[in-house]
């Protein structure tokens, strides 16, 4: 019973990165279920199992990205080191700003190591509702825990908007390299460098 159990979850989860990787990579409307069937090597019934129809696949991958996301950038806050602001050096535990550029460099690695994590929100906000509504609402709860570490004594409702409006600069900053390097443009590490310092400046003055 429990070898079967495992089996239906990691049906379920093939299934979801699949997804994930095929609207990443091609786009919502040019992935088909039969393509997604095929290339996960099971039948398309199988998905339709699982996921009645494609719309309700994409809301299932915008909740599979959104926990994939949530999880990296809260275990970089959580675990960031005293210092990593080079104004804040002295401070023995870890800073806002000390937070604030562990998520920042941690998204910027996601967009190296897990493009898809990032392409697939942006896929989702080009289709627009309901995907994108449901991410809307998908991504609440994990800004609400974030004020809920960052508003004491402050004004919630002014830390909530600045972290919405952070939360898509930077995976439109992240994205943005991808697509220069899509482009075949070479890196360029004075520019990001200088991107990201600018977001990291702009949220700790919006923040303070």
């Amino acid at each position: 019973m429990a070898a079967a159990v495992t089996d239906n979850r990691t049906t379920r989860t093939r299934i979801l990165d699949a997804a994930l990787t095929a609207f990443a990579d091609r786009g919502v409307e040019a992935t088909s279920l039969d393509s997604l069937a095929g290339e996960i090597g099971i039948r398309k019934q199988t998905i339709l199992y699982w996921f009645p129809s494609k719309e309700v696949l994409l809301l299932g991958v915008v909740d599979h990205a959104v926990g994939e996301l949530g999880a990296r950038l809260s275990e970089a806050a959580m675990s960031a080191r005293p210092g990593r602001s080079p104004r804040r050096a002295t401070v023995a535990s870890p800073t806002l700003e000390d937070r604030l550029v562990a998520v920042v460099d941690a998204t910027f690695r996601l967009g190296t190591t897990h493009p898809q994590l990032l392409a697939v929100v942006r896929e989702v906000t080009r289709v627009g509702p309901p995907a994108s509504t449901h991410l809307a609402a998908a991504v609440e709860p994990l800004v609400d825990t974030a004020v809920s570490a960052l508003a004491a004594g402050a004004d919630r409702e002014r830390i909530h908007r600045v972290l919405l409006a952070a939360a898509a600069r930077v995976v439109g900053m992240a994205t943005e390299a991808e697509v220069r390097a899509d482009l075949g443009l070479a890196p360029d590490l004075t520019w990001l460098r200088a991107r990201r310092q600018a977001l990291i400046d702009s949220l700790v003055h919006d923040l303070a």
